[in-house]
């Protein structure tokens, strides 16, 4: 398991994006991840070492409902997990989200792994202190 982080120098402006990513292993597969975290919103790519782009989703919080709303960018369908795990990860963040999840959709175990471990990392970026 390996992370990562870079960001950008100092007196950037408030909207620099910082560069996280992770690599663990479940069941036997290698799971690669990059979140890349803005201002207000979260780009999130998880995916096996062959690094593909299969699917983007967005998800985000609007003032008509209590629930994010969400919808496929590109790829599957609206049922698809990538698309309830960017609904969920916008609740929690309380921001809008991006991502892609570019692991075999036959596995629930892993979905369910994966998305623990977002939310693990998710939590320590969301903790350090925001570089000046």
């Amino acid at each position: 398991m390996a992370e990562g982080g870079s960001q950008a120098p100092a007196g950037a402006e408030a909207s620099m994006i910082q560069e996280y990513t992770f690599q663990d292993k479940f069941n036997e597969v290698k799971v690669c991840g990059l979140i890349l975290a803005m201002k207000d919103s979260y780009m999130i790519w998880v995916g096996t070492a062959a690094g593909s782009f299969n699917s983007l989703d967005v998800a985000m919080k609007t003032p008509m409902d209590t629930m994010p709303v969400s919808c496929p960018l590109m790829g599957s369908s609206a049922d698809a997990p990538g698309n309830a795990m960017a609904k969920r990860l916008s609740m929690k963040l309380k921001a809008q989200v991006f991502l892609s999840y570019s692991l075999p959709a036959t596995m629930p175990e892993l979905q369910l792994a994966v998305e623990g471990r977002l939310a693990q990392e998710l939590k320590k970026i969301t903790a350090a202190p925001t570089p000046a």
